[in-house]
């Protein structure tokens, strides 16, 4: 038996011994950092968000609480512990994805205009997140049924810099989907932590003109 098979054989038998299965447990290991952690986990969500839009016709009409479980099934398929509407911080909050130690939340929210978005930045930020070392990344997923979603992502992150409530906020941009994504960061009022919030629009507008 070679290293390798060696390797994979004791794995399994901590698996079995964890009752745990093989894929998270190897994430446990190779996500081993917060950062780390934080990748994998934008990689993964990123490719269940193309999927969503990619059947518009179908989630034009879909709930948001329909559409963050299925985002959160396809992280559990992934080797996450995700779940939804968990309580964590102060209440209940739509996303809770841990690996490890480590803990990214999420808020989602069907857009409607820009006060409810502010309000759920909020709930995110100030309600649930704690803004610890490993609890200091999160994100607002918005399901954006309006067309011309890059223009509302766009007077969004405006609404979000001129916010006089959010101490020392900047943006940044999401080289992955610049035009439905961006960072921002400031600091966590109960932590004086930077905090990071990626902002997910899912564009989802179907009008077919056939």
């Amino acid at each position: 038996m070679n290293n390798s098979n060696m390797s994979l054989a004791a794995l399994e038998e901590v698996s079995d011994c964890l009752g745990e299965d093989i894929h998270s447990l190897l994430l446990k290991f190779i996500y081993n950092t917060y950062d780390k952690f934080i990748s994998a986990l934008y990689q993964d969500l990123e490719n269940i968000v193309c999927r969503l839009e990619q059947n518009k016709k179908i989630r034009f009409t879909d709930k948001e609480d329909r559409m963050t479980e299925e985002i959160l099934s396809y992280l559990n398929g992934r080797g996450f512990e995700a779940n939804h509407d968990t309580t964590y911080g102060g209440g209940h909050c739509d996303l809770v994805v841990r690996l490890n130690k480590f803990t990214w939340l999420g808020e989602a929210k069907k857009h409607a205009d820009y006060d409810y978005l502010m309000k759920g930045f909020n709930q995110l930020t100030t309600r649930y997140a704690t803004g610890t070392d490993f609890c200091s990344q999160g994100g607002l997923i918005i399901y954006c049924r309006t067309k011309d979603a890059s223009s509302v992502m766009k007077k969004w992150k405006k609404t979000l810099q001129g916010s006089k409530q959010i101490s020392c906020l900047t943006t940044d941009l999401c080289t992955y989907r610049p035009n439905l994504s961006f960072y921002s960061t400031h600091k966590h009022e109960s932590t004086g932590i930077n905090y990071t919030v990626k902002h997910i629009f899912v564009s989802l507008h179907y009008d077919p003109k056939d």
